[in-house]
């Protein structure tokens, strides 16, 4: 399998839209674009243990948000994961 941002198939613009977003998204976050993607990656498999789902709509977002307390820029992360339903034992 191809370790891309979107693990659906997609034609070449498609390919080219996602990769300059997840670029974006690294330098937004001051993190580099091969964390992400390991973040995406082990996320989608802890999920996949306990739910169905569509790998390929998983969106996950990495910004920074300013901390209430301190007013410093911190990193957030966020995703957003199409649950098909939960199942009723781990799959391991």
């Amino acid at each position: 399998m191809k370790r891309r941002f979107s693990f659906h198939k997609s034609n070449s613009g498609e390919i080219a839209r996602s990769r300059l977003k997840l670029v974006l998204v690294a330098d937004q976050a001051g993190c580099c674009p091969g964390l992400i993607e390991g973040v995406r990656d082990d996320m989608i498999g802890v999920l996949s243990r306990y739910a169905e789902f569509d790998c390929g709509k998983v969106d996950i977002c990495l910004t920074r948000m300013e901390c209430a307390g301190t007013g410093e820029l911190v990193p957030t992360l966020s995703a957003r994961v199409p649950i098909r339903q939960f199942t009723n034992a781990r799959n391991e």
